[in-house]
């Protein structure tokens, strides 16, 4: 009989495994299950150098796997100016201030997190204010959604932008409507003008920032991320992966742009280590159109709130369908960005007419976020065998002002997880993280009760606490072909565990935003612990 190297007994065990759904004990060699049963089944397995864990009876779950973040972004964010959550231009004027006192003048002041939704009566703010605080230093702050840039005059001196300056291809400089001059707020791909003069974060920086990632996931119970953070970051994850530090597993994506460069992705894809479990290449990624806080998501009709704005695709629809041609011809999976309904329909045209141009294989292409759906486009993922990767916190973040942006008619397509799950299609939980808290039961909340105020809105779109709970952990492996390998706790899998301060599928629902997590343990090993 094989010996444990790890033994958790006393539990309450949801596998995720239909067969074999409840267990009080399971045994681990390595990094892989060898056993799971009732107590007295497993303490066979035990030595004297065997770990032994007792659970209490407290609820276990395989390792939540965050199906869309950006590593990198959520890490900076605890060395950069973090202004989620400022109500106020007070606040962020203090936290702005506070960093200038720390630089030197000519720095760049560099942070994100800012809502126009929570301040300013939701319009944009302007240049004049950052100019205010420091006329010295560059400033260039990312809104929340990653999608609008908030910078200050001398920042748009810097990138040469001014009254004569054109808004790029997939991008708008907004301007002044009486004197034409930049006011300080760049949409989309007008962002580019200025993120291409600031200095990218050194090697050290970006390790920092990874570090702090790893850390923020190991409280959360995440044990595997799906990143979409710039290639450079790769170098930093193979170093502490050299080191044994990278405590998380990794799908790292890569831009769908390099299609047109094979050789470039090929090379990028050979760098990666060889049979690692916790590094490895997933998707080809691109964007189809922008947010709904940023009024840049392709809709069929304008917005409620901007009659004369419908958003944009950042790419023809031509250019985009020859990438993704390309990609699935050569054997890689596509991840696009679609959030408003016609880039989401836009989206699944292309996936439906490759499937018919090139050969029949298991393809799982992705649709990153799909938050405005038409009715009749919901069935077209089962159908076509897309994955829906999704972010249940939006809808907490969006609650506010999503009625009024969209109208109380297409509100109905909004979010619609339920729909997207009855009809077949697989969801994959993720956060988006630095948009949105790295907490899964901020999502799993999100999506059981959807909730706004003191009433549940769109009720027919709430999921249960299990489906959700699936959607964070077997719909994600599903999503990057590793359902074999985790996912679920099975004899063979890797022992990527959770074990959580209350049972929240018997819980009140409230309770689960009081949640927390106990242990997380990665490959057999126990990674974090609250204790």
């Amino acid at each position: 009989m094989t010996k444990a190297g790890l033994v958790l007994l006393n539990g309450k065990i949801a596998t995720m495994d239909q067969g074999n759904p409840w267990v009080e004990a399971l045994a681990v060699s390595g990094e892989r299950i060898v056993h799971m049963g009732k107590d007295e089944q497993i303490r066979d397995y035990v030595t004297a150098d065997t770990q032994v864990i007792n659970l209490g009876g407290k609820l276990v779950l395989p390792g939540f796997n965050d199906a869309h973040l950006h590593f990198l972004g959520g890490g900076l964010n605890f060395l950069r100016m973090d202004l989620r959550n400022c109500t106020s231009f007070e606040e962020i004027g203090e936290r702005i201030k506070d960093k200038v006192s720390k630089l030197q003048p000519g720095s760049w002041i560099l942070g994100r997190g800012w809502d126009h939704t929570l301040f300013n009566q939701g319009k944009w703010p302007d240049k004049t204010f950052l100019d205010k605080i420091t006329p010295q230093n560059p400033v260039y702050l990312k809104r929340i959604d990653g999608h609008v840039g908030w910078v200050n005059s001398l920042a748009l001196q810097m990138s040469k932008i001014d009254k004569n300056c054109s808004s790029p291809e997939g991008g708008t400089i907004i301007e002044d409507a009486h004197t034409g001059e930049p006011i300080g707020i760049l949409l989309e791909n007008a962002m580019q003008l200025v993120e291409r003069i600031i200095p990218k974060p050194s090697f050290k920086e970006q390790t920092l920032a990874i570090r702090e990632a790893v850390k923020e996931a190991n409280r959360f119970g995440i044990t595997s991320v799906q990143d979409n953070s710039d290639v450079e970051v790769l170098e930093v994850y193979k170093k502490l992966l050299e080191k044994d530090e990278l405590k998380v597993r990794v799908s790292e994506w890569l831009p769908l742009e390099l299609i047109r460069n094979h050789e470039e992705l090929k090379r990028l894809i050979e760098s990666f280590p060889e049979k690692s479990n916790l590094l490895k290449p997933g998707l080809l990624k691109i964007m189809a159109d922008g947010t709904l806080g940023s009024r840049t998501a392709f809709l069929f009709e304008p917005y409620s709130d901007e009659p004369g704005k419908s958003g944009v695709l950042l790419y023809e629809e031509k250019e985009m369908e020859d990438m993704v041609l390309l990609a699935d011809k050569s054997g890689y999976q596509v991840g696009i960005h679609a959030i408003g309904d016609r880039a989401n329909h836009t989206v699944l045209n292309i996936y439906e007419k490759i499937q018919k141009l090139n050969p029949e294989r298991e393809r799982r292409h992705r649709i990153e976020h799909c938050s405005l759906l038409r009715e009749a486009d919901i069935p077209r993922f089962a159908k076509s065998g897309t994955v829906a990767s999704v972010q249940p916190s939006f809808w907490s973040s969006d609650k506010k002002w999503l009625e009024q942006r969209l109208g109380k008619e297409r509100m109905k397509g909004a979010y619609a997880f339920k729909s997207l799950l009855d009809s077949g299609t697989v969801l994959a939980f993720g956060t988006d993280w630095p948009v949105e808290s790295l907490n899964p039961m901020l999502g799993i909340y999100s999506a059981v009760t959807r909730a706004v105020g003191a009433y549940c809105h769109t009720p027919l779109q709430k999921l249960t606490v299990e489906q959700a709970v699936k959607a964070y952990i077997l719909g994600s492996a599903y999503a990057e072909f590793q359902e074999k390998e985790k996912g679920s706790l099975e004899i063979g899998k890797l022992a990527d565990i959770v074990v959580l301060s209350k049972d929240i599928f018997s819980i009140q629902l409230e309770e689960i935003l009081e949640t927390e997590v106990e242990m997380t343990i990665l490959g057999g090993k126990v990674i974090y612990s609250k204790q």
